[in-house]
């Protein structure tokens, strides 16, 4: 038996679906960050910044309402290996950019080209999971601590070569890394199956649970996505508005992504802790209680001065994150199997529309009214989209309400 054959029995294909994720997101962090940077010393305007912090992610959002369908009909590993090499190309057509203009040029080919990779992966995740719905729940929980490091190390992994890759590789060496990265993922997708006996399916235990109304279900779906739409609102206008805010204030470029970073910390807290509970799945209050923190957290970004509170803002931040991703991945895998692919595309979709709405809106209101004034900003959309959850979920509770007191009233007068 040879080791790579030996390898694939001893790693289950979960985990191979766990490093994966890892080594994408850490390539994409590690870009978000050095596309910024670049974008700086080309003499960016802030606008212009925004724009790069965003033209990406619109071709992610358009090519992620796609690419879910399109993985249910011509499977994952196709697409997904697609997406490192398009990305892997792209990448290394960045090296080569002298003007900011140029850069906006090849974000719409990387963001095409990540927009193939995760809703597939996801729905593969579930179709490789055997265990019912607890062991979903952890797999889910172990996919979101694994991309969540990926993009918790990407931006230190980026500032550090950045600023000290310079004598050797210029400002280069960032960018080669996240295409060594596409290349490894290339390989190791090569030796992930494309299903397992039993997998996707429901546990025995499943069939006796208790389970919600469709109608039920498909609203908590559609406030999860609502909800998961702000936090990445919050982190996509943060990636800009800090980048531009800390390298005027003075912060060194790995100060900078590690203090971006804080995000990705918090938010692999609340991973960690929702990995083994169970009881928040349809309940309104924890995505409730997510978006209040954060509004509070992005008013506590507007105050501060040192990176110590700028990192403890975004951390707290990504711990009410981490409650809405988990809310909107769940609920877009749980059910049934021909539609996984679809509502991962979906789910993708609504939170790179945060990330493509962040930096566009937040690269003008610098502009405008000040470097810190998004921060303000931010918090206001929190506290509107609290207002939005809340009434959309007492307009559900009150239809269930009613139904059921029809049905029992017309099963009495029988």
């Amino acid at each position: 038996m040879n080791s790579s054959t030996d390898v694939q029995q001893r790693v289950p294909p979960v985990y191979r679906i766990f490093a994966a994720a890892l080594v994408m997101d850490l390539a994409i962090a590690a870009i978000g960050l050095s596309v910024q940077l670049l974008g700086s010393e080309l003499k960016a305007s802030p606008a212009m910044l925004g724009w790069l912090g965003t033209i990406g992610a619109l071709a992610y959002t358009i090519g992620c309402i796609f690419t879910g369908t399109l993985s249910d009909r011509l499977g994952r590993r196709l697409l997904t290996s697609a997406s490192c090499v398009i990305c892997g190309i792209a990448w290394l057509l960045m090296t080569r950019a002298t003007s900011p203009w140029q850069l906006m040029a090849i974000l719409p080919f990387s963001g095409a080209g990540i927009s193939l990779f995760w809703p597939p992966v996801q729905a593969w995740l579930s179709e490789i999971t055997v265990g019912g719905r607890d062991r979903l729940n952890r797999n889910i929980g172990g996919f979101n601590i694994a991309w969540t490091i990926g993009l918790m190390v990407g931006p230190v992994i980026a500032g550090v070569a950045w600023e000290y890759g310079q004598p050797v590789f210029g400002r280069t060496l960032p960018f080669l890394i996240a295409v060594a990265c596409a290349a490894a993922m290339l390989i190791l997708l090569q030796t992930i199956p494309r299903s397992v006996p039993g997998g996707g399916e429901a546990a025995p235990e499943d069939a006796d649970a208790v389970l919600p109304h469709a109608k039920v279900a498909s609203r908590f779906l559609h406030l999860a996505w609502i909800a998961n739409f702000a936090s990445w609102f919050g982190r996509g206008l943060n990636i800009v508005v800090f980048t531009e805010l800390g390298t005027r204030t003075g912060f060194s470029a790995s100060t900078i992504g590690t203090t971006i970073s804080m995000f990705l910390a918090g938010q692999l807290l609340m991973f960690l802790y929702l990995r083994k509970r169970s009881g928040w799945q349809y309940r309104v209050w924890p995505l409730l209680a997510s978006l209040l923190i954060s509004a509070g957290a992005w008013v506590l970004a507007w105050f501060a001065h040192t990176p110590f509170v700028f990192g403890l803002a975004f951390a707290i931040a990504g711990i009410g994150a981490g409650v809405t991703y988990v809310s909107s991945l769940y609920y877009s895998l749980e059910g049934h199997a021909v539609s996984r692919g679809a509502r991962a595309g979906i789910h993708e979709a609504v939170l790179g529309s945060g990330v493509f709405l962040g930096p566009l809106l937040g690269g003008q209101v610098m502009e405008h009214f000040g470097l810190r004034a998004p921060y303000l900003v931010t918090a206001g959309v929190f506290v509107a989209f609290t207002a939005v959850v809340y009434f959309a979920w007492r307009q559900m509770h009150n239809g269930v309400r009613r139904a059921a007191e029809q049905a029992q009233t017309e099963a009495s007068g029988e």
